[in-house]
């Protein structure tokens, strides 16, 4: 994952600090009872973070300086780490993985973490909010999610939605690192569905079967329907959930019929209806 020669994010400094105790605290904040060892002491550790949390997620930019043991435990957050260099293993549960750039791995929410890195490992990490990821699921799918959603915890590097969300997330992070907050609500909708989707379909979990399948098309009048809605709130974020719960279909459905039918999805839809309202302005 090519990044250029600045560090990801770098206009969006979180911690730059030798101090492994300001760089606990700041780790404290946002996750439960961090444990941070450098392997060569405080010495050598240069902690830098950088990013920004949005509304349900955030993208952060990780490194340490140093060779370290670190344990974590994120509340209530799926964690979806992308290798950009350097060597690390992480544990979790009963299970380890290597940290490679070929892929991203998954951390499950509520369970502690352990990693062990290199003093050049870095990388790019994706927090989502699990209760907003599972709720997504459920307007995708139309179904009641009773089990706890359970993610496989290694990318698959062939699924083409994981390799859109590798691509996407340094376009992402270019994009929250060039604009100041605070930034539009349906910016901030819109990319988070995004990213949401692209998370769910591009990783195997215990509810990927769902998304397997082919979607039932949604009937003219419900697509139709939509197009209402979005025309009557096209000022405001519209969410694909939103449009789902409105016509009664799943959002998948919902999303599969309009480029079916339509050739274009509703949130182009929207965008249509912004430009055309824009001309109209001039």
């Amino acid at each position: 994952m090519a990044m250029g020669s600045l560090r990801p994010l770098h206009n969006l400094p979180l911690v730059r600090s030798r101090d492994v105790e300001e760089a606990r605290s700041w780790f404290a904040r946002a996750c439960t009872a961090p444990l941070i060892v450098p392997a060569r002491g405080a010495g050598a550790f240069d902690a830098t973070v950088n990013g920004r949390q949005l509304q349900n997620m955030g993208l952060f930019y990780v490194t340490f300086g140093d060779a370290i043991e670190l344990q974590l435990q994120p509340d209530g957050l799926f964690c979806l780490l992308f290798p950009i260099g350097g060597r690390g293993e992480i544990t979790f549960g009963r299970s380890s993985f290597g940290l490679t750039g070929s892929a991203g791995t998954v951390s499950p929410p509520n369970v502690p973490i352990r990693a062990s890195l290199s003093a050049d490992y870095e990388h790019l990490v994706l927090r989502i909010n699990a209760q907003a990821l599972t709720e997504k699921l459920a307007a995708m799918t139309g179904v009641i999610i009773s089990e706890p959603l359970r993610m496989e915890a290694q990318q698959s590097a062939t699924h083409s939605a994981a390799r859109m969300l590798q691509h996407y997330l340094p376009l992402f992070a270019d994009t929250l690192n060039r604009s100041a907050p605070p930034f539009p609500d349906w910016w901030l909708a819109q990319t988070e569905q995004l990213v949401m989707t692209q998370f769910l379909c591009g990783h195997r979990h215990n509810y990927s079967h769902l998304l397997d399948q082919q979607p039932a098309d949604a009937a003219p009048l419900q697509i139709r329907q939509a197009e209402e809605y979005i025309e009557a709130n096209a000022l405001r974020a519209i969410s694909l959930e939103e449009l789902a719960d409105i016509t009664g279909v799943s959002a998948f459905s919902l999303f599969s019929s309009f480029k079916k039918y339509r050739g274009y999805s509703p949130s182009d839809f929207l965008s249509q209806v912004r430009s055309r309202r824009g001309r109209g302005r001039q």
